[in-house]
């Protein structure tokens, strides 16, 4: 064991460079400390990224947009963490933890309001695909529009101003 006076020596001594283990952390000479020196910066903009799309396949594609939101979330937060220990900024983090939280609260909505409406909507889907003409897909409408209004607790006729949105 050195003592510090030893320690100052080793270091000070100009034919001889100070060694791995002479230097703080027993790094070797000209190398970066050790850990992600740039924090969150690359992981934040991932996560704003995954977020954004969550958010526009929310409405889309609503599985997808459920899977990403939760990766904008999970890298969001992980950036906001590893900024925070190495006191570097993230940027794009914070942005990508909201756009992913909105895109899967949408997501979660559309997949529960889907599963709430599984019977109506598969029964339009299949009388709309085995419907020749279009007197037959407007008998699938009043048919099946009654029931989702019903369902939904909306007023009678508020479903048909959405015409073949469904």
């Amino acid at each position: 064991m050195r003592t510090g006076q030893e320690e100052k020596n080793v270091s000070e001594q100009p034919d001889r460079p100070a060694q791995p283990e002479d230097r703080p952390e027993a790094r070797p000479g000209g190398q970066p400390p050790a850990g992600p020196r740039e924090g969150g910066r690359g992981t934040g903009w991932r996560a704003l990224w995954l977020g954004g799309v969550a958010l526009l396949t929310a409405f889309f594609f609503y599985p997808l947009g459920l899977v990403l939101g939760v990766a904008a979330l999970v890298v969001g937060i992980k950036a906001r963490r590893n900024a925070r220990r190495t006191q570097s900024p993230a940027p794009g983090a914070v942005p990508g933890i909201v756009l992913g939280s909105l895109g899967l609260a949408f997501s979660l909505l559309s997949v529960s309001l889907t599963a709430f409406l599984w019977t109506e909507l598969s029964g339009y889907q299949s009388c709309v695909s085995a419907s020749n003409t279009t007197t037959d897909k407007q008998a699938c409408r009043e048919k099946y529009y009654p029931r989702i209004e019903e369902k939904l607790d909306l007023p009678a006729g508020s479903m048909d101003k959405y015409g073949d949105l469904l």
